[in-house]
């Protein structure tokens, strides 16, 4: 069951509702949010006036305040815009923004970027590239290295496109990427599972996207796709990428397309609704939010499976009397459960809905304006930032109680196999589960005309000629055990083997436990 819940002004007292609760609501806002991996809260603002400054404002998770910095510019002809901030592993902040002359009618003068300590300390600033060149940027991401990558619009050979500077830690400045294909102006970027970049872009009614390696070389690019809305991209582990975009002509809903490593279209899915983003999930299916088929407002989600089958939709997820709009950011937890930042007219809004498709809860902070932004915690919470700052708590089930998951694989070889030649069984044991299998136990019975001729286990003792038993002791999680039976044909024909393993833990999936192999013997 849906639950939708209300918080009035900046005071939720009394208010908590079965599933969400809010932990805390303060200023300031900001125009995005990120979070450290201790769960403190990084927003940053500006100040629209003369010699305007960027703030960025660290929070705890529990809401208190631990400072706020700025960079104090004291152009009076110049101001600065913040449009992103990311935390990076060692707790600082990066922010990205854009410097402004004029301020009745500004133009973007320059790029910039700064990085700030976890206790506030400005450690790097960099405007670029030359003076007043015209640039912008748009969003800043950091990867597993420290390294930043800040999406924008940069002066390239072909004039102001959308551009991609990648910077080291350190702030040296490593490559730019310009598009050249024509993708549009630039709207989002993402690290993808397999390590690279994926732009998406809009310009003249049209959406283009482009994915492009970690070292600044194009890997491809789609341009010139008529829609009516804006789109998105998202990949998977195996370097696949699912596009979404409106069709051209209104009321025909949107068009959701899976693109190969190499940028071939593998399939494509049309749906009524308007698809505005998606995400890849933990079980690489795509997850694509946007506006039901009405077009009125709202929170709609779909779900296909990686070769293109519509598994779910869910096209009221926010209920019938909220209709979420200015839909902002979408999110997935690692259960794959799907969350949306939007807003309905002056209220900052969140809705979630779980991996099964079934809408969970949808919570509004009114008076706040829209969702800027939004980022998940390591406990279930919810930060959103727009006019205001808030940390939602979600009523999660308990995690379950470690298990141990043996998941056992056997391969012949060769198949065929000559008579009288050596046959090799070869088996793997893997522990799937999150606690250590002990006892663990491999028994294989051999086909009746066949010799045992020896055993190799990459631990523990193997014994036994026709039933064969080895006993191999723990394997902790994540890990796997090898063992290598030899045997030789005595007769041509077709010989079965099965194998089993069992462990003294409990196991949480039996079924995986047992296999069996044929193997053809000839002459």
């Amino acid at each position: 069951m849906k639950r939708t819940l209300f918080f009035v002004g900046l005071c939720a007292a009394g208010l908590a509702q079965a599933g969400v609760q809010t932990a805390w609501v303060n200023y300031p806002g900001g125009v995005a949010v990120a979070r450290d991996a201790a769960d403190n809260v990084f927003t940053a603002t500006w100040d629209y006036n003369p010699a305007g400054d960027i703030s960025v404002t660290k929070r705890s998770s529990s809401g208190i305040l631990q400072w706020e910095v700025r960079y104090d510019n004291t152009d009076t002809t110049k101001h600065e815009v913040a449009t992103w901030v990311a935390a990076d592993s060692a707790g600082n902040v990066l922010v990205s923004g854009t410097l402004r002359s004029g301020y009745s009618s500004p133009v973007n003068a320059n790029s910039i970027l700064m990085k700030f300590s976890p206790t506030g300390q400005l450690l790097w600033r960099r405007v670029y590239e030359g003076f007043f060149d015209g640039s912008s940027t748009k969003r800043v991401l950091v990867d597993a290295q420290n390294n930043v990558y800040v999406l924008g619009l940069g002066s390239g050979p072909a004039g102001i496109v959308t551009t991609v500077k990648k910077f080291a830690s350190d702030g040296t400045a490593l490559w730019s990427w310009f598009d050249t294909a024509g993708i549009g102006a630039p709207l989002l970027f993402k690290l993808t599972p397999d390590g690279q970049l994926l732009i998406s872009g809009r310009g003249n009614s049209m959406n283009g996207y482009a994915k492009v390696s970690t070292a600044g070389q194009p890997i491809w690019s789609v341009a010139g796709v008529r829609s009516l809305t804006a789109g998105d991209a998202a990949g998977d582990a195996d370097g696949n990428t699912y596009l979404i975009n409106g069709n051209y002509t209104a009321g025909t809903g949107s068009v959701l397309r899976k693109i190969s490593p190499t940028g071939a279209v593998l399939w494509e899915r049309t749906h009524p609704m308007s698809g505005f983003f998606v995400e890849v999930g933990p079980d690489a299916a795509p997850v694509v939010s946007g506006f039901p088929a009405t077009g009125l407002g709202g929170a709609a989600f779909i779900k296909h499976a990686p070769t293109g089958e519509l598994l779910w939709a869910n096209q009221d997820a926010d209920g019938p009397t909220v209709g979420l709009l200015a839909h902002a950011q979408l999110l997935m937890d690692t259960s794959g459960s799907a969350y949306l930042a939007a807003g309905a007219m002056t209220a900052m809004g969140v809705t979630k809905v779980r991996a099964d498709g079934v809408a969970d809860w949808t919570a509004l902070v009114p008076g706040s304006g829209y969702a800027n932004s939004i980022a998940l915690g390591s406990a279930g919470q919810v930060y959103v930032t727009g006019g205001v700052t808030a940390r939602l708590d979600q009523d999660l089930p308990p995690p379950p109680p470690p298990q141990a998951d043996l998941a056992l694989t056997l391969v012949d070889a060769p198949d065929p196999v000559r008579l009288r030649g050596e046959l090799v069984y070869t088996a793997t044991l893997r522990n799937l589960g999150t606690a250590r299998a002990t006892g663990v136990r491999y028994q294989q019975v051999l086909p009746t005309n066949v010799t045992w001729v020896g055993s190799a286990p990459s631990q523990g003792t193997c014994y036994g000629s026709r039933t064969v038993n080895c006993y191999l002791g723990a394997i902790a999680p994540g890990a796997a055990v090898t063992l290598s039976l030899r045997v030789q044909p005595r007769a041509r024909g077709v010989l079965p083997a099965s194998a089993t393993v069992t462990t003294t833990a409990a196991d949480a999936d039996p079924s995986n436990n047992t296999v069996s192999v044929s193997t053809t013997v000839t002459r």
